[in-house]
């Protein structure tokens, strides 16, 4: 174990390095070149070896900083996002329900996941026309911790185009547009979701 541990820190490369230094001094002096005093050379070898056992210790560690973050990824790191091409092969070849299946058992397995319900949300919206089917989709991720502040701005307005389009409840429209408002103040979203909900109000008073 304890030479494991020196090899680990850089004895394999030192041995290899001081090795070679004092090859070539042997070799140059073999050939009739000028030798080097012996303690010169000694300081030759012990220079090598300890270059040598630098840039193994750094190496190792650099490829074991490598490997621990494929295989124990921090939470610092981009969480993977997946592609679902499978999914959506299934889409081209017309069989809609069986993507629809398909996009129920990925919410499944990723339940944390905004980008993945987003998706699902609208596949069921934008492919199928279903927009009471896309509605609690985009509802969980508007209301799902931790998920990315765009998309959960993304689903918000969805939810308000929906109740406005195909549902006709204005009144839950209203809702969610002062909902948006409330929840980001001072952004796009809510000057949008503000004019937006002017726009209502004026045309239901004119009823």
């Amino acid at each position: 174990m304890r030479l494991i541990t020196l090899l680990h820190n850089g004895l394999a490369g030192a041995l290899v390095t001081g090795g070679a230094v004092l090859v070539v001094l042997l070799f140059v002096g073999g050939l009739g070149g000028a030798s080097l005093p012996l303690p010169l050379a000694i300081l030759l070898v012990l220079a090598g070896a300890a270059v040598g056992g630098a840039i193994q210790g750094a190496l190792v560690h650099t490829g074991g900083t490598i490997a621990t973050a494929i295989v124990q990824p921090s939470g610092r790191t981009t969480p993977y996002t997946p592609t679902f091409s499978h999914i959506q092969a299934i889409e081209v070849r017309g069989d809609l329900e069986g993507a629809a299946r398909a996009w129920a058992e990925a919410c499944a397995e990723h339940p944390v996941n905004a980008r993945v319900w987003v998706k699902a949300a609208d596949f069921h919206l934008r492919t199928l026309d279903d927009a009471a089917a896309a509605l609690p989709l985009y509802q969980y991720v508007r209301d799902l911790e931790g998920a990315p502040s765009e998309l959960v701005r993304y689903a918000s307005q969805k939810i308000v185009d929906v109740y406005l389009g195909p549902l006709g409840d204005e009144g839950r429209a209203l809702v969610e547009l002062r909902r948006l408002i409330e929840r980001y103040p001072g952004t796009v979203a809510a000057d949008e979701a503000r004019a937006a909900l002017t726009r209502l109000k004026d045309a239901r008073a004119q009823r």
